[in-house]
């Protein structure tokens, strides 16, 4: 019995994990941090290699270039108010459930138990919407994916690159009832961080959770300017949202919240997603959905997000198509998207904190991250500061062309 794939590159996609016939394989979270890992029982293994076949590392899959890239933001107000960007993906689901389909995402019923889940139902598919830092259990889905496509439903699933890459190796073919979406991703955490990081806060309230809390990640504060006013933090919510939360806001923000924080600085990501092979710009889904930063046109409000919808397959335009009438939308071009998103560029740069931070985290928990990110925290504020001067500084008549005007002539006489 061989492993499956070299550990520092599985991507816990469980496409091994849905494929093996004898169920001889569970997915473990590993070590004090938990990253996920695929575990072969050696008494049930046949040792017929399936997990090997399917294996997106060991057998790579196609990818393809971006035929065509768009702004766009529903035109539903509810599914842009609730969407984390522009709602692109939330109206590719309702559009595929509209029309007898199913679709498949993540869903966070609390923060112990975040999952992939299938969808009929318009109202039961609201429960994907938001974005989640953190990698999603596949769990069965794959199974459940092929058993609805042979059963002749239109099926969308959505998640990551190497969850896209894992179910079409699982599949083993194509089908033309099948689209694949996936959502542009920096890495991800183990659900474990995140379980320590909430359960840490209450603590320090002197309470302990019941399990049932959700957790948001991402806020828009403000809609009266014309940019996105996002706050990003670990956001505690109760199961039921309007009784609040017993935490104090400040320290679930970022740069006071640890995983959060970590997360934006790339420290607690999984050992292959500093090496992601889906990482660029050619991708595994018939569609890409992010965020557009960088945007340059001028046709799409920004006060509440713009999604990014960037199709790489004939199938991936179809599903664009679909939702045109339900969405405002920009052609732009492909460079303009890819410019301004770094990760159709390359992977996450693995920060030099990064083996302390494995090697740190079984002896001290949550306070490994104090020391480790303290340069981070100091970088990022300092980059705040300058650009608060400046807009400032473009606030005041006449000063700011005055400063750039003597800038350029000081440059020309040095030059």
């Amino acid at each position: 019995m061989e492993q499956i794939c070299p550990e520092q590159q599985c991507t816990a996609c469980s496409a091994c994990y849905n494929a093996c016939p004898k169920q001889a394989i569970s997915m473990v979270e590993t070590g004090a941090i938990g990253y996920v890992h695929p575990r072969i029982d050696a008494a049930k293994c046949i040792d017929c290699k399936l997990c090997q076949k399917v294996c997106p590392v060991v057998n790579p899959v196609e990818k393809h270039a971006p035929l065509q890239a768009f702004a766009a933001i529903s035109s539903e107000a509810e599914a842009l108010d609730k969407s984390a960007s522009g709602g692109a993906a939330s109206t590719m689901a309702r559009a595929i459930i509209e029309q007898g389909g199913v679709v498949y995402g993540c869903r966070m019923r609390s923060y112990t138990d975040i999952a992939h889940e299938r969808f009929a139902t318009v109202e039961d598919m609201c429960a994907m919407r938001g974005s989640k830092y953190v990698q999603s259990s596949i769990g069965n889905t794959f199974i459940q994916v092929k058993a609805d496509l042979n059963a002749g439903l239109v099926v969308l699933f959505t998640g990551t690159a190497c969850q896209i890459a894992g179910l079409r190796n699982y599949l083993r073919r194509s089908y033309d009832n099948l689209y694949c979406l996936d959502l542009v991703c920096h890495g991800v955490p183990s659900q474990k961080l995140l379980r320590d990081n909430v359960e840490s806060m209450f603590r320090k309230k002197g309470l302990r959770p019941d399990g049932t809390e959700r957790v948001t990640f991402r806020r828009i504060h403000s809609t009266q300017t014309s940019n996105l006013d996002l706050r990003y933090g670990t956001f505690v919510e109760s199961a039921i949202p309007a009784s609040g939360s017993p935490l104090p806001e400040a320290a679930q923000r970022f740069l006071r919240n640890t995983y959060i924080t970590a997360f934006m600085y790339g420290l607690t990501f999984r050992d292959n997603c500093y090496h992601c092979p889906y990482a660029c710009a050619a991708r595994t889904a018939d569609v890409t959905v992010a965020d557009f930063w960088g945007y340059q046109g001028t046709v799409i409000p920004r006060g509440k997000g713009v999604s990014l919808i960037m199709p790489s397959t004939a199938k991936g335009q179809r599903l664009v198509e679909m939702v045109r009438p339900h969405m405002l939308m920009e052609e732009r071009t492909v460079a303009e998207a890819v410019d301004g998103n770094g990760q159709l560029k390359r992977p996450s740069t693995c920060p030099p904190e990064r083996a302390a931070f494995v090697s740190g985290y079984a002896r001290l928990g949550e306070a490994v991250f104090a020391p480790l990110l303290r340069g981070y925290k100091w970088g990022y504020r300092l980059k705040q500061m300058r650009v608060n001067a400046i807009n400032a500084i473009r606030r005041i008549p006449v000063v700011y062309p005055l400063l750039k005007y003597l800038y350029k002539r000081i440059k020309h006489r040095v030059g």
